[in-house]
């Protein structure tokens, strides 16, 4: 079991983010040890590392609370859970043309500055 102090650490997130996400129904619950201190298992901090991966795509709270049920409904879910997971890569795999045609935006406008141009 780990603490709360040691989750933060190993997944990336501050101990508020996680008591943040216990309250939003995206954790179950933690354990408690004697002195009343959260304590996870292993999966719970897998859980949390692909929390992280979620918002880091830009999935919301809402959304991943949606999946989080799904999850907790079981295998007949799937194709549920399926589409979530599909629609979000889908999002972020847009976020990324974005942004590489924003990069090749400012590459151009760096090469103008570079040969003196003023605009």
């Amino acid at each position: 079991m780990l603490t709360i102090g040691e989750v933060a650490k190993e997944v990336g997130l501050n101990i508020g983010a996680i008591r943040f996400y216990e309250r939003k129904g995206l954790l179950e619950p933690a354990a408690r040890s004697e002195q009343n201190n959260r304590l996870y298992t292993e999966h719970e901090l897998n859980w949390l590392v692909f929390i992280k991966c979620l918002r880091e795509t830009g999935m919301s709270v809402e959304d991943i609370k949606k999946y989080y049920d799904k999850v907790q409904e079981g295998t007949a879910t799937l194709p549920e859970r399926i589409k979530l997971i599909q629609d979000q890569k889908q999002k972020l795999l847009n976020d990324i043309e974005m942004k590489k045609a924003q990069l090749v935006h400012l590459e151009r406008k760096l090469e103008r500055y570079y040969r003196g141009e003023n605009y």
